[in-house]
């Protein structure tokens, strides 16, 4: 879903209500749309986003791959609140029982078709969006109205979550590393090929406020248990011979905040990259443009 998500899911719940509810307990599909409570025009049916809010539940910091050379920058999840209230057009002696009976529609109908869409697959198994209905305290309702010189009409809240806005801001990695091959000499001079025993990891090294990799002469990695490293182009580093199941990697830098990750090495084959983000510490450079890597690490 991109910067168009919350505009389907608003109408996405108005065409369940113009299916479900038409012709039975309102004429035609018209009569049922997207408006503010001040401004409801000729509808029956009112369906009014008041809110829209960051999901407490799903906070992904992670890069996302979309292929072996690119990755794209953290989605955005959402939870959008809904007011949705019946405007009966019948003489007022039924009209109040003819809303009631609207709104009864409203609740059975997006209690059985609740699920309205799923968010990318960018993250594993997509997840599904769905509709809930929320429960309002009367001063809240009364306050969220807020339509001048009008008493508050008998309304329904809704929650629909999560709602992903995906990024379009992307990145380029080097190919990732598939083999990893430690050389010597013989005494004549030729190669020699050693295959180096127990796990490898790929440590990449970012900047958490540019999101660029952070050049190796900035920052000392170290990891418990491996035999060797290997420091790549483009800022990676390939460690080897690592033992056990759990390793630690530490990070220095004079200008990052220094780190120390456990990693569970089950859950790494070798083939992906592991990425750790460095906060700028006291002497980060103060300024717009990333630092300069122009210094050896002190």
């Amino acid at each position: 879903m991109g910067f168009s998500s919350i505009s389907e899911v608003g109408n996405h719940i108005v065409s369940i209500l113009r299916k479900e509810l038409v012709p039975d307990v309102v004429l035609h599909p018209g009569a049922i749309g997207m408006c503010s409570p001040e401004d409801h025009g000729d509808f029956a049916i009112g369906v009014y986003l008041y809110d829209i809010s960051p999901n407490n539940d799903i906070v992904e910091h992670r890069m996302a791959a979309i292929d072996r050379r690119t990755q794209v920058y953290p989605s955005t999840f959402l939870t959008l609140r809904y007011m949705i209230t019946a405007y009966s057009m019948g003489d007022l002696k039924f009209r109040t029982e003819e809303e009631h009976r609207i709104l009864g529609r409203i609740i059975q109908a997006l209690a059985d078709f609740s699920v309205i869409g799923q968010t990318s697959s960018l993250y594993g198994q997509p997840m599904d969006t769905r509709i809930e209905m929320e429960r309002i305290e009367p001063g809240e309702k009364l306050r969220l109205w807020n339509v001048p010189n009008k008493a508050y009409q008998l309304s329904l809240f809704y929650k629909a979550q999560p709602v992903e806005i995906t990024s379009t801001k992307t990145r380029l990695i080097a190919s990732r590393v598939r083999d990893v091959r430690v050389f010597i000499r013989d005494a004549v001079g030729n190669n020699v090929d050693l295959l180096s025993s127990g796990r490898t990891l790929v440590v990449l090294c970012t900047d958490t406020l540019t999101g660029r990799p952070v050049e190796g002469s900035r920052v000392r990695v170290t990891m418990e248990h491996a035999k060797g490293s290997l420091l790549k182009e483009n800022a990676y580093r390939v460690f080897h011979g690592i033992e056990g199941e759990k390793t630690m990697i530490h990070c220095e830098s004079r200008i990052y905040e220094p780190a120390d990750i456990e990693v569970d090495l089950t859950k790494w084959d070798g083939s992906e990259v592991f990425e750790v983000g460095l906060k700028p510490g006291p002497l980060y450079p103060k300024t717009q443009e990333p630092p300069s890597f122009d210094e050896d690490f002190e």
